[in-house]
């Protein structure tokens, strides 16, 4: 594993190792299964893909997969976060999909409205977004 996964993920995977169920996962990425995991870390949509090994299970468990997710290939936790959200909550695909044609202006503005003293709503930001000037707008 000299050049690959990049150091950062292989740290979060020795850390991931730690919660129960994972205690396996450094050992077969190492040393069990390495060439099938690269190529699932190369997948172009890796939350679609199963797994190596047992590791496949996880799609029924999809929670503990974003956490693999999140150590292998963290540029995918939107769009994981989004599937997982569709598929967990109660019209999950209501709070994904509701607002896809209107602007974000039109979204924030419809989300002030909706939003009191009392509740707030939230920002969750990828790098690169700033609504700092559409906020001022409202």
């Amino acid at each position: 594993l000299s050049d690959w996964p990049p150091d950062k993920s292989w740290a979060m995977v020795l850390k991931l190792v730690e919660l129960e169920g994972f205690e396996n996962f450094a050992q077969n990425m190492e040393r069990d299964a390495p060439n099938r995991f690269r190529d699932w870390m190369a997948e172009l949509a890796p939350e679609e893909a199963k797994l190596p090994l047992d590791w496949k299970t996880l799609d029924n468990k999809y929670f503990r997969k974003l956490l693999v997710i999140r150590c292998l290939r963290p540029d995918r936790m939107s769009s994981a976060l989004a599937k997982w959200i569709r598929g967990s909550l109660p019209n999950g695909r209501a709070f994904i999909d509701c607002d896809a044609s209107l602007s974000f202006y039109k979204v924030l503005n419809s989300s002030y409205e909706d939003s009191t003293s009392t509740t707030p709503f939230f920002f969750i930001l990828s790098p690169g977004a700033d609504p700092v000037k559409e906020v001022e707008a409202l």
